[in-house]
């Protein structure tokens, strides 16, 4: 069996509507996942986008 890699804990704030969504989304999957799933995975494709230079959205804040 492969050891899981370490893992670092942070804490994201989102708002009530997302939160929703993103629990709705997880329970939508048969077998449903969970929000740290999901949010995992959603860092994962960000980053692996980001690095062959194909994200569709800028990263930079507007004012």
């Amino acid at each position: 069996m492969t050891a899981l890699k370490p893992q670092k804990r942070f804490t994201v704030s989102i708002d009530e509507t997302d939160y929703d969504a993103l629990q709705a989304l997880g329970r939508s999957v048969s077998p449903p996942v969970n929000l740290q799933y999901l949010l995992r995975l959603a860092v994962r494709n960000l980053l692996e986008q980001h690095e062959a230079k194909q994200l569709s959205f800028p990263l930079e804040r507007r004012p």
